[in-house]
């Protein structure tokens, strides 16, 4: 222990509201000891066990060392199972300090819950104790749906296998639901996903049951036995789960679950959903004939094993950060996706994005993994390809098309251009805002003259990336040329040339490039949101300790 017995009874004496310690048992890994706390408001002393373990005042695993237990507490919130009061307080290295605090926060959990009879509004998921199948867990995420569920109905969830990996000391599937499919009218209930997940095939099928009220025990605990359920399934859906059942016995390999989807309202009324993971070996209900002659179901006295389930809606998604809707619900095309595009789609993908064209002719070859957002495991690959599968895989709401990276090479044929502007010009004003990342001053100089209504913003970055410029249209070549030709310094001699004279490149690190694309980015979104989109250049101070941002 890091504190003595002394010092533990010694604290304690001075809490003024904390009396009569009993049963202490004092050992090197653990101190319990039974306490009564007693203050104005209470009607009668609370008793706690208390127990601190040998980590204390440090916290193990971002939780307490400290717990305060009394079963009896267990209808007030933020009550476990066991009847431990859950609670987080500050971070706190001298032990005197720390269970002061520690009991300070215990007695302002009673003053606010018990004494004062308050009740959290906020949103709270039921407590459930996650289990495992045959030795693994497994997970299930679905999103908010349009439609509505009836009490009562039931039907098929199409499930997709996203990936098995590792899992605490064992491993995990994880799932995503696709859609559900009511039984009785066969309409289908998409998820919000995109269309490259929601249109992908279906790996596996489960069950659903919508019963209206949260399946719960003093509003937080989830239900952990099958009989629980008695009054809230009925027997239709029993019998077509007995069917289901029986129908699939003979092909389900009896390693994998039967996933069960009970769907419920929360307290703000949206729908949540909890997976039972059924073995088909193992009946859950059985069967009886009545005093009317009918053939009936009970559901059994047996546990049930809840798998992990999340509603990944786009709201929770990105619930902790995005960028402001007027560019994340923007159509958007990247020109280039090199270094410094292939990092700005992928930042515009995980601040919320929604739709992102990728446009590119080049090839991913290894030596580009170093500083851009691509991965050795393709090796080769066409990079708009390449990027697109790795966009998909950050997030489940972005949808990424490909357009032909010849035709931005194409418009530089005077005979093409010719023929083409009109075209070029209406498939790019499909688009709100176009980043040209291509590094392509001639590129820069044919999108500057063409009408388009999208706004044009196009990021340089200067050799060894002590600047960055951004240019907004209109006249974005004159403005990036002037910067680049005229005010920031740029060392064309002392670029990279891996292959002789052909496609030197800028020197920098992905550190370098993240950081000032990361820097300019947050100043985009920022002018959006204001509806102020001007040009601007980003440089370092002289000892890289700072950047300024210089607004034209």
């Amino acid at each position: 222990m890091r504190f003595s017995e002394e010092e533990l009874l010694d604290t304690i004496s001075f809490i003024s509201y904390a009396s009569n310690l009993r049963d202490l048992n004092f050992d090197k890994n653990i101190v319990s000891f039974n306490i009564d706390l007693d203050f104005e408001g209470l009607t009668e002393a609370i008793t706690f066990d208390v127990t601190i373990n040998s980590q204390y005042p440090f916290k193990f695993s971002g939780s307490e060392t400290i717990i305060f237990r009394n079963i009896n507490l267990i209808e007030y919130s933020h009550v476990m199972s066991d009847g431990s009061v859950c609670f987080h307080n500050q971070h706190c290295i001298d032990f005197r300090q720390k269970l002061i605090q520690d009991f300070n926060a215990i007695k302002s959990w009673i003053t606010k819950y018990i004494v004062k009879e308050e009740k959290d509004s906020h949103y709270e998921h039921l407590i459930v104790n996650n289990g495992t199948f045959e030795g693994s867990h497994y997970s299930y995420q679905f999103t908010d749906i349009r439609e509505s569920f009836k009490k009562g109905e039931f039907g098929t969830v199409s499930l997709k296998l996203l990936i098995d990996s590792p899992y605490c000391r064992s491993s995990i599937s994880n799932y995503l639901v696709q859609s559900f499919t009511d039984s009785s009218s066969f309409a289908i209930k998409n998820c919000d996903w995109n269309s490259y997940y929601i249109d992908s095939s279906q790996s596996e099928q489960g069950l659903y049951i919508f019963i209206k009220n949260a399946p719960a025990i003093n509003e937080r605990f989830s239900f952990d036995n099958w009989n629980n359920f008695e009054d809230l399934i009925d027997q239709e859906f029993l019998q077509y789960l007995s069917r289901y059942m029986i129908g699939i016995r003979s092909t389900h390999n009896s390693k994998l679950p039967l996933p069960l989807f009970i769907g419920f309202h929360t307290k703000n009324r949206t729908i949540h959903w909890q997976v039972a993971l059924i073995n088909i070996d193992e009946n859950i209900f059985e069967g009886s004939t009545d005093i009317n002659g009918r053939y009936v179901y009970k559901l059994r006295n047996k546990s049930i094993t809840w798998a992990i389930t999340n509603n990944s809606s786009y709201s929770y998604f990105f619930g902790r950060g995005s960028f402001n809707e007027r560019l994340t619900n923007s159509k958007i095309l990247i020109i280039g996706v090199g270094a410094v595009g292939s990092n700005v789609a992928k930042t515009l993908t995980r601040c919320g994005c929604r739709y992102i064209s990728l446009a590119d002719y080049d090839i991913k070859k290894p030596e580009n993994v170093c500083r851009s957002e691509y991965e050795f495991i393709y090796a080769y690959a066409n990079k708009v390809d390449e990027l697109r599968s790795l966009l998909y895989n950050i997030s489940p709401f972005i949808d990424v098309n490909i357009i032909q990276g010849s035709l931005t090479q194409y418009i530089k044929i005077e005979a093409y251009a010719r023929e083409l502007a009109a075209g070029i010009e209406t498939i790019l004003s499909n688009y709100d805002y176009i980043f040209d990342c291509s590094t392509d001053d001639d590129l820069m100089y044919i999108l500057d003259n063409l009408n388009v209504t999208a706004d044009i913003i196009n990021l340089s970055i200067t050799n060894h990336a002590q600047s960055l410029v951004c240019g907004v249209s209109p006249n974005t070549y004159k403005f990036v040329r002037h910067q680049f030709d005229n005010i920031l310094e740029n060392d064309v001699e002392d670029l990279y040339n891996p292959i002789g004279c052909w496609s030197p490149t800028f020197k920098a690190s992905y550190n370098d490039i993240s950081t000032l694309i990361q820097f300019a980015l947050k100043h985009i979104n920022i002018m959006i949101s204001n509806e102020q989109l001007n040009s601007f250049v980003i440089t370092h101070d002289d000892n890289y300790e700072s950047l300024k941002v210089s607004k034209f």
